[in-house]
C-alpha cells in the first residue's frame, strides 16, 4: 500500500502517541487526587491523540482509501480536535470556578462545541479547526494570566508556555513553510506541537479544582 505523505503520517502518529500517554498518565495520577479538572484535562489529551491518529491516517493513506472513508477520517480529525478543545475549556473552568457558575460555563463550552461540529460537517478547511481551538487557548490563557486557575506551584507557567507553543505550531501550519520536500509545514507543526502538549501535560498535572468559600472564589495556592 503506497503512503502518500509518510512523514506527515509518522509525525502525526508520534504526536498522537504522546497525547495518549500523557492523558493516561494524568488519569492514573488523578486516581488519588480526585480532581475533575485533571480528569477533564486528561480526556482532552486523549481526544487530541485520537484526532492525530485519524489525521495521520488520512494524510498517509488518503490515495489508497475510498473517497467516503477518507472524508470520514477527516471529519473524525476535525471533530476530535473540537472535543479536545471543549474538554480543555471544561477543565479550565473546573479549576477556576465552582458551583453554578462552573456549570453554566461548562454548558457554554458544550454549546460552543455543538456549533463547531455542525459547522465542520459542511466545511473541511483546517483554518476553522485552528479558529475554534485557538479561541479555547485564548480563554485558558486569560484565566491563567488573571490568576483564576487553581493549582500547585508552577501550573500557570507550564500552561501559558504550552499555549504559546501551541499557537506557534498553528502559525507554522498556516505558513506553508517546507524545510524539505519530505518535511512540510504539517510535519513541522506536529513536532512543535509535541513540545506544546508536553507543557500542557505538566500544567494539567498541577491543576486543582476551584473552591468556593463564603460565597466567593478562593484562588489561593494549596
Amino acid at each position: 500500500m503506497a503512503i502518500s505523505e509518510p512523514m506527515t503520517l509518522a509525525t502525526d502518529y508520534l504526536l498522537g502517541t504522546l497525547c495518549e500517554v500523557c492523558g493516561v498518565l494524568l488519569l492514573t495520577r488523578n486516581t488519588s487526587l480526585r480532581q475533575a479538572s485533571i480528569r477533564l484535562w486528561a480526556l482532552a489529551l486523549i481526544a487530541a491523540g485520537m484526532g492525530s491518529y485519524a489525521g495521520g491516517t488520512f494524510h498517509g493513506l488518503q490515495h489508497a482509501l475510498s473517497p467516503p472513508v477518507a472524508a470520514l477520517l477527516w471529519k473524525m480529525t476535525t471533530v476530535s480536535v473540537g472535543i479536545a478543545g471543549c474538554l480543555l475549556l471544561a477543565a479550565g473552568f473546573s479549576a477556576a470556578f465552582s458551583g453554578q457558575i462552573r456549570r453554566w460555563l461548562i454548558g457554554g463550552a458544550v454549546v460552543k462545541l455543538a456549533i463547531y461540529v455542525v459547522w465542520m460537517l459542511g466545511h473541511d478547511e483546517f483554518r476553522f479547526v485552528i479558529y475554534d481551538y485557538g479561541s479555547t487557548l485564548v480563554i485558558l490563557m486569560l484565566l491563567a494570566l488573571a490568576g483564576r486557575l487553581h493549582g500547585v506551584h508552577g501550573h500557570r507557567a507550564y500552561i501559558v508556555s504550552g499555549i504559546f507553543v501551541s499557537i506557534a505550531a498553528a502559525g507554522v501550519q498556516q505558513s506553508g513553510i517546507r524545510l524539505h520536500e519530505h518535511f512540510n509545514h504539517n510535519d513541522l507543526m506536529h513536532v512543535v506541537q509535541m513540545g506544546g502538549m508536553w507543557l500542557l501535560y505538566m500544567g494539567g498535572a498541577r491543576l486543582r479544582d476551584g473552591t468556593q468559600i463564603s460565597g466567593g472564589f478562593d484562588g489561593r495556592q494549596p
